[in-house]
């Protein structure tokens, strides 16, 4: 996981692998595959690779946003990042 929504998910979820442990830990209203936007993955490794990357997970980013498409000014949505460092 590398990136996640502040109002949905903790920022310990960045740098899990979306495994049954994971799921597992995930609060009821988030979509397991993120499908509202609540987290984002990437993929280092799968049969459709012929290798997997080599990364490293460098600094966790909190990054804060005035609300999209709405007159309310004053609600800030957040998204934490983390940085995905080729090896």
């Amino acid at each position: 996981i590398v990136s996640v929504q502040a109002n949905k998910l903790s920022p310990d979820f960045l740098g899990r692998d979306l495994d049954q442990a994971c799921l597992d830990d995930l609060p009821p209203d988030v979509d397991p595959c993120g499908e509202n936007g609540e987290f984002h993955t990437f993929c280092y490794q799968g049969p459709i690779f012929q290798h997997p990357i080599v990364f490293s997970l460098g600094a966790r980013v909190y990054k804060s946003y005035p609300r999209a498409n709405s007159q309310d000014t004053t609600t800030i949505d957040g998204t934490w990042f983390i940085d995905v460092i080729p090896m």
